[in-house]
């Protein structure tokens, strides 16, 4: 027996990973099939008891239970939009003056973008599906449209965590970071637009006129949204000015925000409050903190000390590859896509794998190749997290529109595709260039 717990990291992790996609393909919710394999893997890797209850001691950590409390005030939230008829104002409004359907289908998912809330896509999606509320699209093309054009941002948008981190361990300016990032921005709308918008039917926009936008009715829904957005801006910004945590500032910015958001909601229109609160008794709801509460879980494995010189399974994976002889420039690319597709979280890639990318190039790389290193990890890292089954805001999408998320793949593969080659393609010029 004592083989077994030999095998490679990578074996394991890879074998754990295709468990969780082969049950979840099966029938048995995608939560139930994570915490399932998030205790098999933390047996198979000798952890053992203590692994266990480090995993379920870290919910102590307040970013920890603050997350599922979050994910369902975001749902309670939305309920609340559509049960009070805010979001149908907001959306009639908006599609009597912009007539696009696809700028309308990208642009919302873009605009709650800009907000780094966990699971964020739940806050558009409602709007996606309004938009196409006479059903023109399949669910799994809605799926992908919120899903992509959700994440437009994250490569250099300075509000979110992975990004911070990124920064940190590049050691890049500030203003030299956003501007090695910032062109995936514009190949993940190239992308977006050759394979998932250029399928919608384009529609006769005629012409645009701003009087003839109607500001208090697109207000209905969007005014809320916005409170939300301001009050995590600013208090993710005015928090670890105090000593708090970036994660848990972020947590608590997003809760204050969300809070107001829901009193302008639930004030005026009292009713809706006890119709949203039906979200307790459905199964969908219950099913979805699961699968929060079981990344979180499995994430724990993943970075589980193994040994005293707090080696994990990760840099157990880092190890196993180098003795293997494969050059730094695929583990550049490798490392991170694994992690970003085992954490589905880009704090959760950066975190995992920059500090052993960055191992690799050397303790004082140039600034060219900092840079060129930078643009292909984070490029391939945030490939491997939009890819990945576990990525909350993928799997809310597909809990939304009632839709598996594998159908999605068929319109993101392209795309992901797309932000790869950009990888290449930037981390060679910058190479070159600077």
């Amino acid at each position: 027996m004592e083989w077994i717990f030999g095998i490679p990291a990578f074996v394991k992790v890879g074998s754990s990973f295709a468990g969780i996609l082969l049950c979840n393909r099966l029938g048995l919710p995608l939560g139930v099939a994570i915490l399932l394999f998030s205790i098999l893997l933390s047996l198979w890797s000798r952890t053992g008891l203590s692994g266990l209850l480090h995993q379920i001691y870290a919910f102590a950590r307040p970013d920890n239970w603050m997350l599922p409390v979050v994910i369902f005030l975001l749902l309670l939230l939305t309920e609340g939009l559509n049960r009070s008829g805010r979001m149908k104002r907001t959306m009639d409004a908006i599609k009597f003056w912009l007539k696009s359907k696809r700028m309308l289908l990208a642009g919302f998912p873009a605009l709650v973008g800009l907000l780094p809330m966990p699971g964020g896509a739940i806050v558009s999606a409602p709007l996606v599906a309004e938009v196409d509320s006479d059903n023109e699209l399949d669910l799994a093309h809605k799926v992908a449209i919120n899903y992509w054009y959700r994440h437009l941002w994250e490569y250099w948008w300075p509000l979110y965590p992975g990004v911070i981190l990124a920064m940190s361990y590049s050691g890049l300016p500030v203003a030299l970071f956003f501007a090695v990032q910032i062109p995936f921005s514009a190949a993940m709308l190239l992308g977006g637009y050759l394979f998932i918008l250029k399928r919608i039917p384009a529609a006769g926009n005629g012409k645009i006129r701003l009087a003839d936008l109607n500001l208090g009715e697109v207000g209905a829904a969007l005014g809320p949204i916005m409170v939300l957005v301001v009050s995590s801006l600013v208090g993710s910004a005015v928090f670890p000015q105090w000593g708090m945590d970036e994660n848990l500032s972020s947590l608590v910015a997003m809760l204050v925000g969300l809070l107001l958001a829901m009193a302008m909601v639930f004030f005026r229109s009292p009713s809706s409050f006890a119709a949203s609160l039906r979200l307790l008794r459905d199964r969908a709801t219950g099913l979805m903190m699961i699968l929060v509460v079981a990344i979180q879980m499995f994430s724990g494995v993943l970075t589980y000390p193994l040994d005293p010189a707090g080696h994990t399974i990760v840099t157990a994976m880092r190890d196993e590859f180098l003795r293997a002889g494969i050059p730094i420039l695929s583990l550049i690319m490798l490392v991170p896509f694994i992690s970003g597709a085992v954490t589905g979280v880009a704090f959760g890639f950066v975190g995992a794998s920059f500090p052993i990318v960055f191992a690799l190039v050397g303790s004082e790389p140039s600034t060219a190749v900092a840079a060129a290193t930078t643009a292909l990890a984070y490029g391939f890292g945030y490939m491997g997290m939009m890819m990945s089954p576990m990525h909350v805001c993928f799997v809310v999408s597909g809990e939304y529109f009632r839709c598996s998320v594998y159908g999605a793949y068929r319109y993101i593969a392209g795309p992901a595709g797309v932000i790869l080659l950009a990888a290449l393609f930037l981390s060679g010029f910058y190479y070159l260039i600077l």
